[in-house]
């Protein structure tokens, strides 16, 4: 599974292909359904170009927000599951680097996604997750057992927020 030498770098490739992958297949779900998402989030109005321009960056940094936290749920619930486990940070093999480094790719990557094109509210909510998560690795990294209850409940209302307001421009599959 992990460990063992260079198993990181072939865990992290493994990581990355698979991110690229369901980035891909959302992505090609999405442009099949674009129209669609058009009339469900600003009606069957005229869409002017920069509307146009915000709904796209929107639907862009949403994918990107849904996969990235994906991963982030994994990897957390991984390095829980084991710390539960153990009870001690000296036991829990790389777990918690892998939730970190995880954490703070997810970051790389959201912050890549924004545009000066993203809507202010989907934006702040993304900041905000943005936010959550560095809090949340910090906590991790710093093996602070006692406030990674508090960082992680942040985490996730700051996550579903996001989830739920990027759900606007998603498209439902229903024309």
């Amino acid at each position: 599974m992990r460990g063992g030498t260079g198993g990181g770098d072939v865990h992290r490739l493994m990581r990355a292909g698979l991110l690229a992958a369901v980035c891909a297949i959302v992505l090609a779900a999405c442009g099949a359904q674009e129209q669609s998402a058009t009339h469900s989030s600003v009606g069957v109005t005229t869409i002017t170009t920069e509307s146009r321009a915000g709904i796209d960056a929107a639907i862009a940094v949403c994918h990107q927000v849904i996969t990235s936290a994906g991963v982030m749920v994994r990897d957390y619930n991984a390095f829980i599951a084991r710390l539960n486990q153990t009870q001690d940070y000296a036991k829990i093999d790389k777990e918690d680097r892998y939730a970190v480094e995880t954490l703070n790719t997810g970051v790389e990557e959201m912050r890549k996604a924004i545009t000066p094109a993203v809507p202010v509210d989907i934006e702040q909510k993304v900041q905000d997750f943005i936010t959550a998560s560095e809090q949340l690795s910090e906590q991790i990294g710093q093996r602070r057992k006692l406030a990674l209850n508090s960082a992680m409940e942040r985490w996730s209302e700051q996550r579903t927020t996001v989830i739920d307001s990027c759900g606007e421009f998603m498209p439902t599959g229903i024309s």
